[in-house]
This record gives C-alpha cells, structure tokens and sequence, in this order.
C-alpha cells in the first residue's frame, strides 16, 4: 500500500497536475488523498482557500498511520517542503497567511510522528531554528500560531531527538516563551505574552520533561536551574488565567513526581502546598466559568492529595464502543503524554496507540503502566541498531577478505 501511489505521488509532486480543483470528500484511500493535497499545495493556481483545504485535509491524512518511510517513499521530502513554504509565507506576512502556516506546523508535527526509518530526526533539524525564530516572536506573534508552533516542537523533538542535547535546546526554546530573556528563569515577563500562548508553552513543556529521563547526576548538577524552574512555575499558580493556572499544577506534580524539587528549599514547596490546597477550595462567582473551575479545582484535589499522601492520579481512557478496553494511566508524567498526545493527535490518537511503535508499548490497551514515552530509551535503541549495523559492516568486510 506504501507504494501502490508512489509513482504517481512523485508525479504530481513535480507540478505535473494541471488542474486547481480540489475536492477530498470521496478519496478514502489515505495515500491518494495525500497526493490531492500535494498536487493541490504544488500548483501556483491554487487560492489561499485551497491551499488552506489541502494542508487541512493533509493534517487529516496524516492522522492515521501511514507507513511513510523517506527511504523508499518520496512524500515525506515533499510534504515537509510544502509546509516549509507556507510556514515561511506566514512570518512574511502573518495576517494574510496566519492559518497556512498553522495548518502546516500541525502537518509537521503529524509528519514527524508519523515517518520510521529515521526520518524524524532530519525534521527536527532542518525545523528547529524555523521553530525557534517563531517562539523568540511569541510576544508579538499571533497567538494560535504561536501555540500551533510549540505543539510541532514537542511532536517533532519527541519523535526526532535522538539524546538529551536537542531535548535540552527544545526545553530551553520553549522556556523562553514561558519567561521571556529568561537568563535568570524568572516568570516576572511572563504577562508578555497571551494567556493562551503561556498555558500551551507550560503543557508543550511539561511533555518534553516527562520524555528526557533526567538522571540523578543532572538534577544535582542543574539544582539551581531547576529551583528557578520550580519558582517560576509556582510563580504561574496566581496567574489571573485559569487554564495558565492548571497548565503550572500539572507541570510541578510532574516536576515533583520526577524528583525535579528535591533541592527545593522547604520554604518554597510550603508555599506551593498552600497554593495549591486554595486553588482546590476555590469558591465560585458571578460570572465565573463553572464547568472549568469544577475542572481546576478536581485537578487541584488529585495534586493536593498526591503532595500529602502520595496517592496517585487515575484516568481511563475508553478505546472500544462497549467500554471493555481503556488505557490507563496512574502517574503525572504518564498523564501529561496522555493528555498532550490526544489533544495533538485528535480523532487519530487511538489509531497511533494501535499502530504507531512511538505510542503503542506505554499507552495500547493492556501496556505495562510502568512503561513511559522516553526519548532516551529510542536513542538507546539507535545505539544498539547502530552497533548491529556496524558488526554485519566488519563481517561482511571479513568475509569478503577471506575470499581472495
């Protein structure tokens, strides 16, 4: 199936399709609607309405697991080029390309996630500065882009990084959003940039943290760091916005569960227990969102419980129509990667689950719940592949010698 359309995708990759009609509705083969949307994104013709279509429909495309492999298939190289091309017309020109741009950083993320055989580390590379130079802008950007961009990070950082120096550059990348010319890691800018872009940095970051597995030695050696951090996130708990509230607890349950405060003065994480324990009583008023502030203070409970007895967060997810299989999940980091990957995946999060290797060992129906998203554990995998690799290399030289 992976190649059935190839010929013909390259085909119309070259600008080869003469027509600027674009209608998806009836392509039900996945690999088909992906070439419509290339053909579409290629010719000069299409309008801005079709060109917004395409990368809609591509995102949708995308959201399955296709077995896109940039070895054997041309569309990967493609479908990241044309994306690129609309990321660039959005910073040229924000107002008038604000939504291309956003429908191709969410086709990025998809792409990254979606493409074995190596390939995502190559995005994440040749996407990170774009990524970068639009987060240094958050201030003064659009916001629904600003928060399409950090969700591409995460995905393509996930699924590309390959150690712990381009996780690193990607935290750092997003933390200058959540305290901008943040030298000193202080959440005093943080009104700079919206509500909305600062609760997307604190969730997009809270993710990456859960995947990097960082050791003992580092938590030592960055202690100072990190007790900024932690301030920093406390700092957010009396943020006036209450999704930007909600996004900090999440991230210091996680921070806490990773051992990330240990260092904390005690003074500190009193505070922030007495925090937390008013956001979880917070009584109501007029005018008041009642179904999100139910939601803040049931997140507040899970955290106060969790800080004083250790009892840990419970959620299901159901994947089947007869409620008999659900995904589990029962700790804060486990919750933040649930909670980020099916809001980013959408309506193709359980087809991931199902059938993406990224996703499928920590969150398909029956996975261990010890099992995480880690990106150390891929890089340690690549290391092994790689010293397979080289093995076969010197016993096919061997043997090759041993013939003459």
């Amino acid at each position: 199936m992976g190649h059935r359309n190839k010929e013909g995708g390259k085909k119309k990759a070259a600008g080869e399709a003469s027509s600027v009609n674009f209608n998806p509705k009836d392509v039900t083969d996945p690999f088909e609607l992906l070439d419509m949307c290339v053909a579409a994104l290629h010719d000069k013709r299409s309008s801005a309405g079709t060109r917004e279509a395409a990368l809609g429909a591509l995102a949708g495309a995308l959201e399955g697991v296709l077995p896109l492999d940039e070895a054997t298939d041309g569309r990967p190289l493609v479908v990241f080029a044309l994306c690129g091309a609309s990321i660039k017309k959005g910073a040229a020109a924000p107002a008038a390309f604000a939504r291309e741009a956003r429908l191709a950083y969410r086709a990025v993320g998809l792409l990254a996630l979606t493409l074995r055989g190596g390939g995502s580390a190559e995005i994440l590379a040749e996407s990170f500065p774009m990524l970068a130079r639009t987060l240094q802008r958050a201030a003064s950007a659009d916001p629904l882009t600003v928060a399409a961009a950090l969700d591409c990070l995460s995905a393509v950082t996930f699924a590309g990084a390959l150690g712990p120096d381009e996780a690193e550059r990607s935290l750092k990348a997003i933390w200058g959003v959540i305290c901008p010319g943040a030298g000193s890691r202080s959440s005093a800018s943080a009104g700079k940039v919206s509500p909305q872009v600062l609760a997307a940095a604190v969730s997009t970051w809270t993710f990456l943290v859960t995947t990097a597995a960082i050791t003992d030695a580092q938590r030592k050696a960055d202690r100072a760091s990190w007790n900024a951090t932690v301030a920093s996130l406390a700092g957010l708990l009396g943020a006036d916005d209450r999704a930007v509230r909600m996004a900090a607890g999440e991230a210091l349950a996680v921070c806490v569960e990773l051992n990330l405060t240990q260092y904390t003065p005690r003074k500190d994480m009193e505070a922030v227990h007495a925090r937390v324990s008013a956001l979880a009583a917070e009584a109501g008023g007029k005018g008041v969102d009642t179904a999100l502030l139910v939601e803040q203070k049931d997140l507040f409970r899970q955290i106060l419980a969790y800080m004083e007895r250790g009892e840990r967060p419970r959620k299901a997810v159901r994947t089947s129509s007869d409620r008999r299989e659900s995904i589990k999940v029962s700790t804060w980091a486990k919750m933040a990667q649930l909670n980020f990957l099916r809001r980013f995946l959408a309506g193709g999060f359980l087809s991931h689950v199902k059938g993406n290797k990224l996703l499928k060992e920590a969150f398909d129906v029956g996975a261990d719940e010890r099992n995480m998203l880690s990106i150390a554990k891929r890089r340690q995998e690549a290391k092994m592949k790689e010293m397979a690799m080289k093995m076969n290399r010197e016993l096919a030289w061997a043997t090759s010698r041993s013939s003459f």
